[in-house]
């Protein structure tokens, strides 16, 4: 029996989505084969309890859920074209293409939770970025301690949990998955592991518009995405 393996990226709010389908050789058709793979997110951690839907040409689809680990298995399908469906709450949903040739078949996407971040990122030229890879870096106490270096930013020892901060003298608005706060600060809002992206503007200049508060104009934005 061949085995095929199917690895996935599923992104929340960006990221790209990535699927392989690689083979050791050519099958001959209809060949039982057993596919296995592993869902993930934009920051590389598996998705539990995410739901694959497998539909070969001319079967009946059938469903399995992800392990804690992301892993997933169809234990010995006979392989014909076909697709690979992934859907999970809170999740955009993916359809990888199965296909029955001997090179791998690569899938790109854009969309998912940290898109939005993502495309932020690349058009901004006044804002200040940190994806998950970034906080793991620079392994932050607090979100706090990652505002230390960003240019008009102070950060003072709180008199609760954590610390605050403050842009260009004053508490910046923040946004956390596209909702607004009030009068939070930012160590209250998440924990570094609980945040996949921070977008910081310490002015009006680069803020996206949908995230420009006239009642806070004057003190910075700043927007979280977080896995919860």
């Amino acid at each position: 029996m061949r085995r095929s393996w199917i690895a996935g990226l599923l992104g929340c709010f960006i990221l790209t989505f990535g699927a392989r389908l690689s083979a050791q050789s050519p099958p001959a058709p209809q060949k039982a084969v057993t596919i296995q793979g592993i869902v993930v997110d934009d920051s590389e951690s598996p998705v539990a309890s995410a739901e694959v839907g497998l539909k070969l040409a001319g079967r009946e689809p059938v469903f399995v859920r992800t392990g804690a680990d992301g892993r997933f298995t169809f234990g010995t399908v006979l392989l014909t074209p076909g697709t690979i469906t992934v859907r999970r709450l809170g999740y955009h949903v993916r359809v990888v293409t199965v296909a029955t040739d001997v090179e791998p078949v690569i899938v790109d996407a854009s969309g998912g939770r940290m898109a939005e971040f993502q495309d932020h990122r690349q058009q901004s030229i006044f804002g200040r970025f940190f994806d998950q890879k970034d906080i793991q870096k620079l392994s932050p106490r607090f979100i706090s301690d990652l505002f230390r270096n960003v240019p008009g930013a102070s950060v003072q020892t709180a008199s609760g949990f954590g610390n605050s901060v403050r842009l260009r003298g004053c508490k910046p608005r923040i946004w956390v998955n596209g909702v607004k706060t009030q009068d939070a600060e930012i160590d209250e809002v998440a924990r570094p592991s609980e945040v996949d992206g921070i977008e910081i503007y310490s002015s009006w200049a680069g803020t996206p518009p949908q995230y420009m508060d006239r009642e806070n104009r004057a003190c910075g934005t700043v927007v979280l995405w977080t896995r919860r």
